[in-house]
């Protein structure tokens, strides 16, 4: 059977970007409505194999829990991007992720990582401070994000 893939690109004046691709199937592979300078990042900072993944985590934020997303300040501003939650939260990072690896640290307090296979504790000084998964780098690794992002999220509630 012939491969037939389609791409819709449609940028706003507001400089948000709408981007559609598909296959055969006709089912969307990638949609993302992500700031130029966003999509530019994660496209030349972000190691082929986690990309897909990557996008998907941070379209998803986007798209499906209405976050912001920020490329880094200040003198590390190219080693990741943060999220921020939607504007009924108070304004704090929800999560942060390392282009290099796509590590993503959540700050959503200390949940219980039971039932999650791929989360990690982050330690500082050997006490649990928030989770992290150290590699957007599978489905599943992405669906545990968004859920502690949500968790993140919730905490966030005015």
């Amino acid at each position: 059977m012939p491969t037939i893939t389609f791409t819709i690109t449609i940028e706003t004046p507001e400089g948000v970007t709408f981007k559609i691709s598909g296959d055969e199937t006709g089912m969307p592979t990638e949609a993302e409505t992500l700031p130029k300078v966003v999509l530019d990042a994660i496209e030349r900072l972000v190691p082929t194999r986690y990309r897909p993944f990557a996008f998907d985590y941070v379209n998803r934020c986007v798209s499906e829990l209405g976050c912001s997303v920020e490329v880094g300040g200040g003198q590390r501003r190219d080693e990741y991007l943060s999220l921020f939650p939607p504007p009924r939260c108070r304004r704090a990072r929800v999560a942060g992720m390392t282009y290099s690896s796509t590590r993503t640290a959540i700050y959503c307090g200390t949940p219980d990582l039971q039932g999650f296979s791929e989360a990690q504790p982050t330690l500082n000084s050997g006490v649990y401070a928030y989770p992290k998964l150290p590699h957007l780098e599978s489905e599943n690794a992405v669906n545990e994000a968004i859920e502690l992002t949500k968790k993140a999220i919730d905490r966030l509630e005015r």
